[in-house]
């Protein structure tokens, strides 16, 4: 029976399917990044002061994968490294404007994905959908804070 299933069964097979259907998308429309790349590119749109290991730090993966996908996106010209103000040694992460423009592509075919996954679900599911996923971050958050310190 699918409700014995434990949560973590849940979330995993709803965030494969999720990235399944974007990197299908994002085929069709000729756009040849991962689905780590768009999360990348969202994350340096968000914060133009991140280096590498920062990047590796904030999706829980080894810095050589994301040197690759970083390498990829540089090769693309969707990014671009510059010297850090406060530390000569680091290079920060910026987002070009090619990188901007397939970034807003990126996202247009997010929402369409989003949209086909949701279609059949009432407001009133979706909310309690949302306020149940937003609970339990904030019921990991502590323990989450509590492990990096």
């Amino acid at each position: 029976m699918e409700s014995d299933k434990p949560l973590g069964y849940f979330l995993a097979k709803g965030h494969r399917i999720f990235k399944i259907q974007m990197v299908s998308r994002l085929k069709e429309q000729g756009i040849e990044l991962t689905f780590d790349q768009f999360v990348i590119l969202q994350i340096l749109n968000s914060n133009s002061n991140i280096i590498q290991q920062d990047l590796a730090n904030y999706m829980q993966k080894d810095k050589s994968i994301i040197v690759r996908q970083v390498e990829g996106l540089l090769e693309k010209q969707l990014v671009t490294k510059v010297t850090n103000k406060e530390d000569n040694r680091k290079k920060n992460l910026i987002l070009t404007r090619q990188g901007t423009t397939a970034l807003n592509q990126m996202q247009q075919v997010g929402s369409e994905v989003t949209k086909k996954l949701l279609s059949g679900i009432s407001e009133t599911d979706l909310e309690i959908f949302r306020n149940v996923l937003n609970r339990i971050q904030e019921n990991g958050e502590a323990d989450v804070k509590l492990i990096s310190c």
